[in-house]
């Protein structure tokens, strides 16, 4: 495929369409501004309106005349890298004209993180920010959760094209089949689950007094496993033992595939606990959140193993769905804690969920792999096969997720070293470089709680972020496909 051919039209008429659609969730933050008189903040919020509205009033009206054709599987990677990028440049915009952040590579990692549901941030000080600024923040958390083109897809009807490949190129993880026959409505299912969960927790945080700004950014970065708080503090700030439960199971909630809530709803709860994934997912979990309250008890880090277990799952949840939130300085705690954390940065949440990271699923088929690597040794003349439940997994998937973790890893050395060259420690580097491929938002050294690494990383550290966190959240293969040669040839 070379320039000529690539359906540009379409995809800029569908580019303008998302932008539109981001346009109208900036407006919320807008009024917020005006609201509480933050004027400098409405100002740099209006600047970025301008710019998106002149850009769609532009191009939907000559895009009429435009024929529909659909897109190819390549014009969907482009697309979809395309949009995630623009939309973190408009979303950066406010943060940007205000002066939040000091330069724009800063203020576009910032919204990339937030689109991406990362949570790693560039501030020192959260809470001397407009609260305009800060809702904005999370929101991005929200939008980007459950994918922001997949609820392009759940409103496709508007621009009269197909959304299956859309879907899975934005699709987080390994997917099971789909929840209807019709993408579209698979989209849209996905999407009321994910409102109806929001709705949930914002009620129980605001039951446990929390007032409706906090309740809300906690939850967009809850459910989105983002990380985002408004507080310096993240979620410790706010003290509370009930609000430290509800998000922990929250996160927990938000980890597990959502199709499987879907399932709940049908009444296939057999279904739901015979799922291989969900059944590692909450093992390992358990197991990590014992293990670490365990040693929190008998390193005398907490008097008893109630408060310990409470410190113990809310940061193995944190970590493992790759929210990012926090309630304690952790890099302060044993080493061997530490150390659960850094090796549940190689696992992450389960496929279909709002989680970053290899994802469980991905990690249990290489284990049957290895497995398997092992009988053909002792029975060189043995068929074996690699199964997933009651099916057996094709070798183009096994070959597949093999790929996937190859260049997962390699990223992660390659944000690492970059990352290292601007004069950071390795361990740090190491740590920046899996937290932004795998959206995690928050690590160990001076990116952990108590760090300041990412506000003092030159620019083009950042952009490498940036791009980490991008192709970490399309799951490595819709940008890398991009940067093939093969991509760009007929």
């Amino acid at each position: 495929m070379n320039h000529s051919r690539t359906n540009w039209k379409q995809i800029i008429r569908l580019s303008a369409t998302i932008h539109a659609l981001i346009a109208l969730f900036m407006v919320i933050p807008t009024i917020i501004a005006a609201a509480r008189g933050e004027w400098a903040a409405f100002r740099a919020f209006i600047t970025a309106l301008v710019i998106i509205v002149a850009y769609v009033a532009v191009v939907l009206p000559i895009s009429r005349t435009w024929s529909a054709k659909g897109l190819t599987i390549r014009e969907v990677y482009l697309f979809v890298t395309i949009t995630w990028i623009i939309a973190s440049a408009i979303g950066a915009i406010p943060l940007y004209v205000y002066g939040t952040l000091p330069d724009f590579p800063s203020a576009f990692m910032e919204i990339m993180s937030g689109f991406t549901t990362t949570g790693l941030t560039s501030l020192t000080d959260i809470e001397s920010q407009p609260q305009s600024i800060l809702f904005w923040r999370s929101l991005t958390h929200w939008i980007g959760g459950m994918g922001i083109v997949v609820l392009f897809v759940a409103l496709l009807p508007l621009v009269g094209t197909e959304g299956t490949q859309l879907f899975g190129a934005e699709a987080v993880g390994p997917t099971k089949s789909k929840l209807t026959p019709k993408i579209r409505n698979t989209a849209s299912i996905l999407w009321l689950i994910y409102v109806g969960f929001t709705l949930i927790e914002t009620l129980l945080l605001l039951t446990g007094g929390l007032s409706l700004f906090d309740a809300l950014t906690v939850t967009f970065g809850t459910m989105a496993t983002g990380g985002f708080a408004a507080k310096n503090a993240s979620i410790g700030a706010y003290g509370s033992a009930y609000v430290e439960v509800v998000v922990t199971i929250f996160m927990v909630i938000a980890g597990i595939n959502f199709s499987l809530y879907f399932l709940l709803i049908k009444k296939h709860v057999k279904e739901v606990f015979r799922d291989a994934e969900l059944r590692v997912y909450l093992s390992i979990f358990l197991g990590f959140t014992i293990i670490g309250a365990l040693k929190l008890l008998f390193s005398n880090v907490y008097p008893s193993f109630t408060t310990a277990l409470r410190y113990s799952a809310f940061h193995v949840a944190s970590i493992m769905t790759t929210t990012g939130f926090s309630t304690a300085n952790y890099s302060v705690w044993p080493s061997f804690f530490q150390g659960l954390l850094f090796a549940l940065m190689f696992i992450g949440g389960s496929s279909g969920s709002t989680g970053g990271g290899i994802k469980v699923t991905r990690i249990i088929t290489m284990f049957k792999l290895a497995a398997q690597s092992v009988r053909s040794l002792l029975h060189p003349k043995g068929v074996f096969m690699i199964q997933s439940e009651h099916e057996k997994i094709a070798w183009k998937t096994v070959n597949s997720i093999a790929g996937f973790i190859v260049l997962y890893i390699t990223l992660v050395l390659f944000v690492t070293l970059v990352t290292a060259s601007s004069g950071v420690d390795l361990f740090t580097s190491l740590s920046a470089g899996l937290i932004s491929v795998g959206n995690f938002g928050l690590g160990l050294g001076e990116v952990g709680p108590a760090g300041t690494g990412f506000s003092v990383m030159p620019a083009y550290v950042k952009w490498v972020l940036s791009f980490a966190m991008l192709a970490g959240r399309l799951e490595i293969y819709t940008v890398f496909a991009l940067l093939s040669r093969s991509f760009w040839k007929r």
